[in-house]
């Protein structure tokens, strides 16, 4: 009977192994899966409730159907008294006496083994008992912690990367709107040219180098700020209450203007030139001389012409390159404030031919670009209606540009000052 009783436990077990991993039934289905037999491709999912039906399938087979007995033997017990009958001990009485895995049969290395009154009493924690399927089950239960941390860890990387792309478009925000704000606090470049034209008039008008004053750079600056005033010479005098000075006609003829590029002040004396020291020596006479003629000469064609002969300009331009070239060879032998003056002076003539050579040079000196001006505001309106400019200054003009350039910064510092007090 026991024999059959056992082989019927283990035909139970196989048919419960069966209907888990066997082919599924209805009885056997889960909403969106099925038991499916052991295979490689198997998901996660789909195993987790492979397991969980295996299990079970176990929770109903009794452990002796496996050969292991949960009733062991009752021994003697001599802290107790006479034995005890244990109506299990035999295998014809006790289905169960047979069966050899009894976890609790020897109680050897038990730590209750030699307690006082319960030595060889039954001690149910003898041997380290190892239930297969309580371990197959501890596993189906981690890989379900495990996929349940899989998920959890998912959805904090889809969390993170949410604040990542957050993030990247706070970033996106702000540098825009760094950019925004560096392009409304950077200036353009009109406002650094204007800025820059401020600052020059500035310099200009506040005791500027003489050299700048020399040069015609001041003046220019000056007059430039002043051509912002009203153009009528009596509506601009009103703008300031100072007497109106008359300008100094004799310091006017020392002022050089031009109409574009070059500087015809060298020539101003019909072309009479005053030749510097180092270049009166008899080394030189024969080029001063041809460049006094050929000067004259200009000056005539220009007057009566309105245009020089091209000729005439280019063998002028020839003799003072040739005088540069022997300037250049002497220089050496002479002081330095010599050997500047013959530079200054040559370097006029230069300047000299380049206005000769251009359209309208007989307005030089027919009298039309010749300053007529008894005011402040009437020498702006003239140079603004003519389209002059101021030249640099000759030897010998140096006291009138620095008489003018004080007469016009005064000017140009009190209307300006007067126009902002009436805004």
């Amino acid at each position: 009977m026991f024999r059959l009783s056992k082989w019927i436990g283990v035909a139970q077990v196989l048919g419960l192994i069966s209907l888990a991993f066997g082919t599924p039934n209805v009885n056997a289905q889960a909403p969106g899966f099925v038991l499916q037999p052991h295979q490689r491709g198997v998901t996660l999912g789909q195993a987790t409730y492979n397991i969980a039906r295996f299990g079970q399938a176990l929770s109903f087979i009794p452990p002796y159907t496996l050969g292991f007995n949960p009733y062991p033997r009752i021994v003697s017990s001599p802290g107790i008294g006479a034995p005890l009958t244990n109506p299990y001990a035999g295998a014809a009485v006790n289905p169960y006496a047979s069966l050899y895995a009894n976890p609790y049969a020897s109680l050897a290395s038990s730590g209750y083994g030699g307690s006082p009154g319960y030595d060889g009493a039954y001690n149910p924690y003898m041997y380290n008992y190892y239930d297969p399927y309580s371990g197959y089950l501890r596993g189906g239960a981690d890989v379900i912690n495990a996929q349940g941390r899989f998920m959890v860890n998912q959805q904090q990387a889809y969390l993170t990367r949410e604040q990542v792309r957050s993030e990247r478009i706070a970033n996106r925000r702000k540098v825009f709107d760094e950019y925004l704000y560096e392009r409304e606090k950077t200036p353009t470049p009109e406002e650094e040219r204007q800025r820059h034209q401020l600052d020059q008039l500035n310099r200009s008008r506040n005791n500027p180098p003489v050299t700048e004053i020399w040069s015609g750079k001041a003046l220019n600056d000056i007059l430039a700020d002043l051509r912002k005033l009203p153009s009528k010479a009596p509506q601009a005098g009103q703008l300031v209450n100072i007497q109106q000075l008359p300008l100094d006609d004799d310091g006017l003829k020392h002022i050089n203007v031009t109409h574009g590029s070059g500087n015809i002040g060298i020539l101003k004396n019909e072309g009479r030139l005053k030749w510097p020291a180092a270049l009166s020596g008899p080394e030189f006479k024969e080029q001063r001389d041809r460049v006094n003629s050929l000067a004259q000469a200009a000056i005539r064609q220009a007057e009566f012409n309105g245009q020089i002969d091209p000729g005439t300009i280019t063998q002028l331009s020839s003799d003072v390159d040739s005088l540069h070239n022997q300037l250049r060879r002497n220089g050496g032998d002479l002081p330095f404030a010599v050997y500047t003056e013959a530079k200054t002076f040559l370097n006029n003539l230069d300047d000299a031919i380049v206005a000769l050579r251009q359209q309208g040079v007989g307005n030089y000196f027919t009298g039309r670009f010749a300053i007529k001006a008894k005011t402040i505001p009437e020498l702006v309106d003239f140079m603004t209606k003519q389209g002059l400019q101021f030249a640099p200054a000759v030897p010998g003009d140096e006291s009138a540009y620095a008489a003018l350039h004080q007469a016009l910064a005064n000017y140009d510092l009190a209307a300006q000052g007067q126009i902002a007090s009436r805004q």
